[in-house]
This record gives C-alpha cells, structure tokens and sequence, in this order.
C-alpha cells in the first residue's frame, strides 16, 4: 500500500509539474553536455536486470534492492516505475528512482517544462543510451536529483535521494550502463 501511495504522489506530482510548466516559460539549459563513462566494473558484484515492458538493461550494484511497479488499465501499461535502493537500519541511504511515461506522448517542450522547480545553475544537457535530454537539481523539501530523458516521444526520467555527491555519482554510473532494446 505504502508503495501505491509513493507511485500515485510521483504521478501526481510530474502531472502538476507539467500543468504549471504550461502558465511558465522556463529559460533555455545550459549547453554543456555531460557525457557518463562507467566507473563500476564488470566484475564488481554486479546484477543486470531486463525490464521487458520498455526494453531497459542496466547494471547494478549487487547491495542495492531492485523492484518495478506497472500501472496499467487492462493490460495497456501507462506508467512503468523501478527503484534501486540501499538502507542503513531504516533509514533510506541511497535510492534511484526511474518513471517511464508509455501513456503520454511527449516533446523538447516538455523537456523545457521539466526544468520548472530545478535550479537554474544545475540545469545541464544530457545524453543516456543515446537519447537527448537534461539534468539538474530539484529543490525543494524533496529535494533530488532529475534526469529526464526524450525517448521515442515518450519521457524517461530517474531521480537520486538523498541527495550527495556520492549518490549522484552513482546514479550516473548506472545510468552509463542504460541500454534500450
């Protein structure tokens, strides 16, 4: 219960994002592009995991836990959400989450829409597993790392909590390893 209730905010929370994105006109990123190698090795203790319904592989460190939710009517799937995730006792050390967006058709002016609530100064291009799209920092009391990605007019985006350097540098080693079937 307690996953459907973060799954619905998440929802939520990027349909209210782009509503308001609608009343704004955000500024153009910064054109800098980040390019990500991998730093985990192959022979790390890695987990691969095929998510079939949007045709992801990626790598993973085998100390993270890796569940997917479906939200789906009827067997048409609308959202596809996955999450990694390491605790220390109960608390929430370290967490990716990922949204496919299968539902919605989108374009570069909902990437432009995304960077409503980012701050400005983070807001980089980016290209994962080939596909163009931009990053920064979400602020706020849920402060966290974005990654929103344009792919095949659908969006894909993962987001990083808590919020450190050693996270996003993990998250963006993962993310090297993205690859789309």
């Amino acid at each position: 219960m307690k996953k459907a209730i973060i799954f619905i905010s998440c929802v939520v929370l990027i349909v209210a994002i782009l509503y308001i994105s609608k009343l704004n006109t955000p500024k153009a990123p910064q054109t800098t592009t980040l390019k990500v190698t991998p730093a985990i090795q192959q022979d790390s203790g890695l987990k691969e995991v095929f998510i079939e319904e949007i045709g992801l592989s990626f790598k993973y460190p085998s100390n993270l836990t890796f569940r997917k939710e479906v939200a789906d009517d009827a067997g048409k799937i609308r959202f596809l959400g996955f999450y990694l995730e390491a605790y220390d006792g109960k608390n929430l050390t370290y967490q990716l989450y990922g949204l496919y967006q299968l539902q919605y058709e989108a374009t570069n002016q909902d990437l432009e829409k995304a960077m409503i609530g980012m701050d400005k100064n983070t807001i980089k291009e980016v290209s994962v597993a080939g596909y163009k799209g931009i990053e920064g920092l979400t602020t706020g009391p849920k402060a966290h790392y974005s990654t929103i990605i344009l792919k095949d007019n659908r969006l894909f985006s993962f987001s990083t909590t808590p919020i450190s350097e050693e996270n996003k540098n993990l998250t963006d080693q993962i993310a090297a390893t993205f690859k789309f079937k």
